[in-house]
């Protein structure tokens, strides 16, 4: 049986990005992660995502990936309250 994940609020789950985010600080100095928004469980098992970034194209994706692996812990470990 999977484990069950711990359903957050989404303004907490935007505040724990922001925190990763902040931990880059040189690749993501100047990216800033969109408030995440519900959506149907998909592969990845959560339901929620990060719709997208602003900042300089090219640090967007230097940043993104350098989160890869922390936002795959977020999506293992929390949900968010479902929305219809």
């Amino acid at each position: 049986m999977p484990k069950t994940k711990d359903i957050i609020s989404k303004r907490d789950l935007d505040a724990l990005i922001r925190e990763k985010v902040a931990q880059l600080s040189v690749e993501c100095a100047e990216v800033t992660p969109m408030p995440v928004v519900w959506r149907a469980r998909g592969k990845s098992g959560c339901n929620w995502a990060v719709p997208g970034w602003t900042g300089d194209s090219a640090q967007v994706q230097r940043c993104v990936e350098r989160l890869r692996k922390p936002l795959d812990q977020l999506r293992t470990a929390y949900d968010i309250p479902e929305e219809h």
